[in-house]
């Protein structure tokens, strides 16, 4: 089956009652809902890296789902969308109040039983972190308060295929980044976000609240999140007035619980698992994703 989107087999469906006529159709349509789901990782940390400090990383990550929310309802999806990303990042601090980060990646997608998979350079994003309040520095209690602005490049990738690895768009990304160590053993930190993408993509408020405990065992933590992602529209998937071309502009809103643990050796490798999964959505997947992380510090 050829993978590319053609204006007479799906760009002229408007409404859902048309979708329902053709089973084949139906998973057409759906599948460019997994390709732009949204997830809440934090963009950065309130705790930058001190002068002259390095971290290089690397993220395999990957999600496989049969279902996918249609406004907020989830459906079968009848076959599998699986994707696998590869991401490289690095971060440096300086001066002990600014970070600067970049990260880009490779990813390769596929559809069911398609033997075509998309496969290519995915989003750039370079970003600069500047710490206001260090509350190592501070005797009134105050918690660590850090900002980060950032811009993505969208990669070069098709869009206009049925399991595209991204929206294709670029444009910046505004956080603030607070934490707190309660205790030795817990820290709490949380991350808000506004996005902004070109091409008619929605724009995206992104929220992310984190715990961290330190096991009695050197180096091993473990975290427990839950975040949240709101887009700034108000057009459904197969709504009134919905055409395939207004995917980007879509209400893909979602509530995710992550989970993951960490171990860092005394040579600066460090090691993390995460695992994602959707507690609610709206035009988005209803999946779960899983992490396994390799960093170093220098």
């Amino acid at each position: 089956m050829n993978v590319e989107v053609e204006e007479h087999s799906i760009g002229r469906w408007p409404y859902i009652n048309e979708i329902k006529k053709d089973k084949m159709r139906k998973k057409l349509l759906v599948v460019l809902l997994l390709g732009g789901s949204s997830v809440a990782y934090g963009e950065g940390s309130p705790w930058i890296l001190e002068d002259g400090a390095t971290n290089l990383g690397i993220s395999v990550i990957s999600g496989s789902s049969e279902d996918f929310f249609i406004g907020d309802t989830s459906t079968d999806l009848g076959s599998d969308l699986e994707g696998t990303f590869i991401w490289l990042n690095a971060s440096r601090g300086y001066d002990d109040i600014w970070a600067f980060d970049v990260r880009t990646g490779y990813a390769e997608t596929q559809f069911g039983t398609n033997p075509d998979e998309q496969s290519d350079i995915s989003d750039t994003s370079l970003g600069v972190t500047y710490q206001f309040l260090n509350e190592f520095e501070q005797d009134n209690g105050s918690p660590t308060i850090s900002g980060r602005l950032g811009y993505t490049f969208a990669g070069d990738y098709e869009t206009d295929l049925i399991h595209a690895i991204g929206d294709g768009a670029s444009g910046f990304d505004v956080s603030l980044l607070v934490g707190k160590n309660l205790a030795p053993e817990f820290s709490v930190s949380g991350d808000l976000t506004y996005r902004q993408r070109d091409n008619d993509v929605a724009d995206a408020v992104k929220f992310l609240l984190s715990g961290n405990y330190a096991a009695p065992l050197p180096g091993l933590s473990f975290q427990l999140g839950y975040g949240l992602v709101r887009t700034d529209s108000d057009i459904d998937v197969a709504g009134p007035g919905f055409g395939v071309e207004q995917f980007s502009q879509t209400d893909r809103d979602s509530d995710w619980l992550i989970t993951s643990a960490n171990y860092g050796f005394s040579n600066g490798l460090g090691i993390n698992f995460s695992l994602s999964t959707v507690l609610d959505g709206r035009n988005v997947a209803d999946t779960n994703i899983a992490t396994f992380s390799l960093s170093y510090s220098l």
